[in-house]
């Protein structure tokens, strides 16, 4: 048996190093005392006065609140001002106000540090808890608590103070027991018979003033979509009658101070669209303008840029009709999204006592641009490095506001959180060109039933070049026409019935030559073949509308259906073509065509705990299977798993397939390329994002999937999906992050380490026994960092 090391060393040594050891421990303890006191910025303070540090919330009541979160939001929202923000007991801003002192200059490092840095203290004496208190009963009272009572009490400490606010709320909410419009009808005829059915305001709902004020909205929209142009949601008000008995309330709708102009119904005269209207003369009668009418429009313009039937379609106001605001907004939206114009005003102007004489102006956007993008692009599989973007644009290619670009890109790029002595590097180069037309063009029709957003189709070509440094060249040539369409706000569509991709690999490296022969399914996958593809996505996002119907629960959903070569296939099969010899394949341009279909789904949930916290939470699912003419789906259509916006505690695509072993590849942990792909995916990530001080904030998260093969594969053995399985097959990780959000931009950095890892055998694969976060041989075995652009998701 060999015996285990030891160190001899003397009883005096053994002395020393354990008062060193106390010494440290005490001396560090005492820096970060010292270190807190400091940033703390009460030592500033001045004499007489109390740094306000915060409010606190309670509820007193008899029984449950009803949306007791959302109401606390909206209470919290008055408990105004924000107290100075702290991190670990520390106030740096504070701190960093006063230590800069008096700047005696608008610029400088003293100047930047108090302004930028620091934030003036805010004092007891700045705050007003007796309005705030009222402030908070008049929430309760607008949400249904008619007797409830706010009071406050302030909590001082020697240079601190603290104020705590208490909701007393001893009888349930007023509820509404029945809505009367009949006042309306003595004005407006009897509009008051729809309205209950599309009523925003329900029998038995909890009295809420917002709810009542929404319904005002709704109600004067439909006012105004019956021609009276003039009226307006100001002169509505809601009557409350509380003495109904049994905590009800009947609500009478009725009218304020309601002009006389405001009771007509007014038609539209005359039509005018004004093209090349310049904003600098408010007029339009100065300067050479052509006029010709054009299906009852006068049509105006100072150059022949514009096929003038392309702006007659997007406007929906006719002469002699009714005024209907719908038809107002709809042509102000159709028209902005023809994309040409700077600005879009409709102005109407009165002609008698019932006419409107109509003005559309139009001021377009510059015709040709050239724009030049310098940027740092983050990929899903860890890539990270600078790309250049120069891009021609013309906005109205064929004079009905058709969008042709056409850009050059390229890009430098090295596998940020690899481990191998030599990191993966990479370069692309590519163009593109493409026509987007404001409209439909098909052969066939598509369900669109929204005419509130324009429709669009786009047709585009581009090539392609990705070179991975010592490892394989990858040329790409593309081909598609589709169409997009918004269905409402939150609903998008997006269908490309062609989808026509060529690949071709070339300049293979002996290492990668090596790694193809010894992976047949890797080599299928990136053979030089056709695409001749279809698909369709399908978009909804919550967080996509008015600002006041943003909520704190949101919901992000992508869907999409790709599938290729079944119509070639088809035809192939009955005219009886001829198969090749070497697979049995059929060909066009004497290149195979890949088969396959494949679906995947996107599902984000994101609940906003506050205006500084979040849970954000994503699930992904997708399998594709090959067949007919193919075996294996084309390399670039397959999925993978790891990386900074995927399980975050492994490096990028190197989780799975299955249970398969990546370290019995050769030369893994020098410089082998590590790619691992599958026909099948599964992933979960859920975060806790919080703020920390300005724009840095943080995050909690965990990760959790892996990617399986449909076929088994002899070079990757354990890859395959099988139902009684795949569960014990799931890679976990989780970490910690930072993130300079900027609003704009968006900086992370996650450091993860692993949880479980299914490579591993099956009775060994948790490994959080293991976790050793001070041992430097751990954290270089395990922990990952991912630095990358934008949130994960």
């Amino acid at each position: 048996m060999k015996p285990k090391p030891h160190t001899t060393y003397h009883q005096k040594d053994s002395i020393y190093l354990s008062l060193c050891k106390f010494l440290c421990s005490r001396s560090c303890l005492l820096v970060w005392i010292v270190t807190i006191t400091a940033c703390t910025g009460t030592r500033f303070i001045p004499e007489g006065k109390y740094l306000y540090t915060g409010a606190d919330l309670k509820f007193k009541h008899n029984g449950g609140i009803p949306n007791r979160g959302q109401l606390e939001t909206e209470m919290e929202a008055v408990m105004k001002p924000a107290p100075n923000k702290s991190f670990l007991g520390m106030r740096p801003t504070l701190w960093f106000y006063y230590i800069a002192g008096t700047p005696k200059k608008k610029k400088g490092l003293r100047n930047f540090i108090k302004t930028k840095l620091g934030r003036p203290p805010v004092f007891l004496s700045d705050v007003s808890p007796e309005r705030t208190s009222l402030n908070l009963k008049t929430i309760l009272q607008n949400n249904g608590y008619f007797e409830a009572n706010v009071e406050f009490a302030v909590t001082k400490k020697t240079k601190t103070a603290e104020v705590a606010y208490t909701a007393y709320i001893v009888t349930p909410p007023y509820r509404i027991r029945d809505i009367h419009y009949e006042k309306l009808d003595s004005i407006y005829g009897n509009l008051s018979t729809g309205l209950p059915k599309e009523s925003l305001l329900k029998t038995n709902d909890i009295y809420k003033l917002a709810t009542l004020e929404k319904e005002i909205k709704r109600v004067s929209e439909t006012v105004r979509d019956s021609g009276f142009y003039y009226f307006s949601s100001n002169y509505l008000i809601f009557n409350a009658d509380s003495s109904v008995g049994k905590r009800q309330v009947d609500l009478y709708l009725g009218f304020e101070n309601i002009p006389d102009q405001a009771k007509k119904v007014y038609r539209l005269d005359t039509i005018t669209i004004v093209n090349q209207y310049q904003l600098t003369r408010d007029s339009t009668t100065r300067g050479k303008y052509a006029t010709d009418t054009i299906e009852g429009y006068k049509y105006r313009y100072r150059r022949n840029d514009f096929r003038p039937e392309i702006i007659l379609n997007s406007v929906n106001l006719h002469k002699d009709s009714l005024y209907r605001r719908i038809d107002h907004e709809l042509t102000l939206s159709r028209l902005t999204d023809l994309g040409v114009f700077k600005f879009v005003n409709i102005r109407f102007t009165p002609k008698g006592d019932s006419l409107l004489r109509v003005r559309i102006l139009l001021t377009p956007l510059l015709k040709k641009s050239l724009r030049f993008e310098a940027q740092i692009n983050s990929k899903s599989n860890s890539f990270v490095g600078p790309a250049l973007t120069a891009s021609f644009i013309n906005r109205n290619f064929l004079k009905g506001a058709e969008l042709f670009q056409f850009q050059i890109n390229g890009a430098y790029e090295v596998q940020a959180n690899a481990k191998q002595q030599s990191p993966v590097n990479a370069y692309e180069l590519g163009s593109e060109a493409s026509l987007t037309i404001p409209r439909f063009i098909s052969p066939f029709h598509i369900p669109y039933s929204s005419h509130r957003y324009m429709p669009q189709t786009t047709m585009k070509v581009g090539f392609k070049l990705q070179n991975r440094v010592d490892y394989f060249l990858l040329n790409s040539v593309n081909i598609a026409y589709g169409y997009s369409w918004r269905e409402t706000a939150k609903k998008n569509h997006t269908l490309y019935p062609a989808d026509i991709t060529f690949f071709q690999l070339g300049n293979i490296s002996e290492l990668f030559e090596s790694r193809l022969q010894n992976d047949p399914y890797l080599q299928r996958s990136l053979r030089n073949q056709f695409i001749l593809g279809s698909r369709y996505t399908f978009t909804y996002n919550s967080q996509t509308g008015e600002q006041d119907e943003r909520k704190k629960d949101n919901i992000y959903f992508a869907g999409s259906l790709d599938f290729s070569g079944n119509l070639a296939y088809l035809t192939q099969r009955l005219a009886k073509s001829q198969e090749n010899a070497s697979d049995n394949a059929y060909e066009i341009a004497g290149r195979p065509y890949s088969q396959y279909s494949r679906a995947d789904v996107d599902l984000r949930y994101y609940h906003d705990i506050d205006s500084k916290n979040q849970y954000a939470v994503r699930f992904i699912a997708g399998a594709g299977f090959a067949y007919g003419n193919a075996t294996t789906m084309p390399y670039v259509k397959q999925f993978s798993s790891g990386g900074s916006n995927s399980i975050r505690a492994f490096r990028a695509r190197s989780v799975g397939p299955g249970s398969f072993d990546i370290r019995t590849l050769q030369n893994t942990n020098t410089n082998y390329f590590i790619d691992q792909t599958g026909d099948i995916k599964l992933e979960t990530n859920i975060e806790y994002r919080f703020g920390i001080i300005g724009y840095l904030k943080g995050a909690i998260f965990a990760d959790a999937g892996n990617i399986w093969l449909v076929r088994s594969d002899t070079a990757r053995p354990g890859g395959e999906f099988a139902w009684n399985r795949f569960y014990k097959e799931i890679a976990i990780g989780t970490g910690l992050g930072l993130r300079l959000d900027a609003s704009f931009f968006v900086l992370r950095l996650d450091a993860a380490f692993p949880l479980r890892i299914p490579y591993l055998p099956e009775n060994n694969r948790w490994v959080i026994q293991n976790v050793n976060i001070f041992n430097s041989r751990w954290r270089s075995n395990n922990l990952i960092f991912n630095i990358a652009i934008g949130y994960p998701f």
